[in-house]
């Protein structure tokens, strides 16, 4: 549901209010991920190689696949429990969520997903707003702002 417009700045690590909740969501793991430490150029020659009708890397030597278990060693994260399917949402339905989730007004929720074209936000909006329930101290929604960050 975030889409990666406007600038990038990050958030850091969890605010020790939140901390319990990011750690009980199994998603510390994430906290230490980053994009800066990425190889552009590597991603990209991925990117360019992803074939979406077969979910897999076509390379020179062959086609890859990445699985679960390579994400769960990849990224240190807790494989358990059933799999999950989502539904694809739509603006309104987004929009429900951000209002009922984090808290946001209607029509600033509906502003963005039309800025961003359907049921996304951009990042830097959510973190903006992260800033603004950390000043007001709503824990619950700073964590729930954070943890949507993090799967992002």
């Amino acid at each position: 549901m975030v889409s990666h417009g406007r600038k990038m700045n990050k958030m850091g690590a969890p605010h020790p209010r939140i901390l319990p909740a990011v750690e009980l969501s199994g998603l510390v793991a994430l906290v230490r991920a980053s994009y800066d430490t990425i190889d552009k150029g590597l991603l990209c020659s991925f990117v360019e190689r992803w074939h979406q009708e077969t979910n897999s890397f076509h390379l020179p030597i062959g086609e890859l696949t990445i699985t679960l278990d390579d994400v769960s060693n990849l990224l240190h994260l807790p494989i358990m429990g059933q799999f999950y399917t989502y539904s694809t949402l739509n603006a309104v339905a987004a929009t429900d969520l951000l209002v009922d989730s984090l808290r946001v007004d209607r029509g600033v929720a509906a502003a963005e997903t039309r800025h961003c074209r359907g049921e996304h936000v951009c990042l830097s909006w959510l973190r903006e707003m992260f800033e603004d329930v950390c000043t007001r101290r709503q824990w619950t929604i700073v964590a729930r702002a954070y943890l949507l960050h993090l799967v992002d």
